[in-house]
């Protein structure tokens, strides 16, 4: 199996980990125990460590010192943020149904204030808007605008609307200007064609807990890149369903595989539980893994 995969920088890897086996868990694993994992990655000891100290660092992770140990559990921003990705993970490939309505969004941002653009960027693209050549954001249905933002955009110049296309303009049309859907559609056909000749009863358990790892960060980012658009907006033989389907089979074949690497191969301890009422910026956190 190739050990270099599209989008699985070592940040993005530590994103998936972390989602698969510390949300909503009152767990911590060791640092010993995560950088041995990701001598599985490939990943070196020291890349380890300080990825782990920059993400402590951040407040997604908290350190709890026992003697010589140091164990990292996952703070409440960081549950939140990896809880929205992992809504995204395992979104479901049938797409909900469409009222033919399109949130739109225009937003002003001062020169003086790029980190704000750079973060409605993130956040309208998480939630699913598209940028269209004429400057305007969209999404099918109906969006809250103001809660995507989040108070840092309180009084800015934002208009939001919600209504039908009108002629000239069609609802493909507006599609084919803010969505980039070859692009997309060419992530889905590469990780099939990256994942369909695996194996997963070829490999050790190590082998098969890392390789679980890769698959779920490779599936997040071509989460951040797809809008989930209505069915009706979408080509005829979409590949996102196929995608998915593989996605979903090795995901459970790797975990039976790589069954007992977490009961007994990642030094862990109890924790008090991650309170469930914290909101922060998801989309910024997993958009910056690619």
């Amino acid at each position: 199996m190739e050990s270099e995969e599209v989008n699985s920088t070592p940040q993005s890897l530590l994103l998936a980990f972390l989602g698969m086996h510390l949300l909503w868990k009152p767990i911590a694993i060791s640092g010993a125990s995560i950088v041995d994992v990701f001598g599985w990655l490939g990943v070196g000891q020291a890349a380890a460590r300080s990825l782990l100290a920059r993400m402590t660092d951040r407040g997604m992770l908290d350190r709890h010192k026992i003697g010589r140990k140091t164990y990292y559990s996952l703070t409440p921003d960081g549950a939140t943020i990896l809880d929205d990705g992992s809504r995204k993970v395992w979104r479901g490939a049938g797409h909900s149904s469409w009222d033919g309505q399109w949130t739109t969004v225009v937003l002003s941002v001062p020169e003086d204030s790029r980190h704000l653009r750079h973060r409605a960027r993130s956040r309208l693209g998480w939630a699913g808007f598209g940028n269209t050549s004429l400057g305007l954001w969209v999404a099918p249905g109906r969006h809250d605008v103001a809660a995507i933002l989040g108070t840092e955009f309180d009084g800015a110049d934002i208009t939001v609307m919600v209504g039908r296309t009108v002629a000239p303009t069609t609802d493909r049309s507006l599609v084919a200007s803010a969505f980039d859907l070859d692009e997309i559609a060419r992530g889905y056909v590469a990780f099939g064609s990256r994942w369909s000749s695996l194996v997963a009863e070829d490999l050790t358990a190590s082998d098969a807990f890392a390789t679980r790892v890769r698959l779920q960060a490779q599936w997040l980012s071509l989460g951040r890149s797809d809008p989930l658009l209505p069915a009706s907006l979408l080509p005829d033989r979409w590949p996102a369903e196929d995608a998915e389907k593989l996605f979903r089979r090795l995901d459970a074949t790797l975990d039976r595989a790589s069954i007992g690497i977490e009961a007994s191969g990642l030094d862990s301890i109890a924790v008090q539980p991650v309170p469930e009422d914290t909101v922060l910026d998801a989309s910024s956190a997993v958009s910056s893994s690619a």
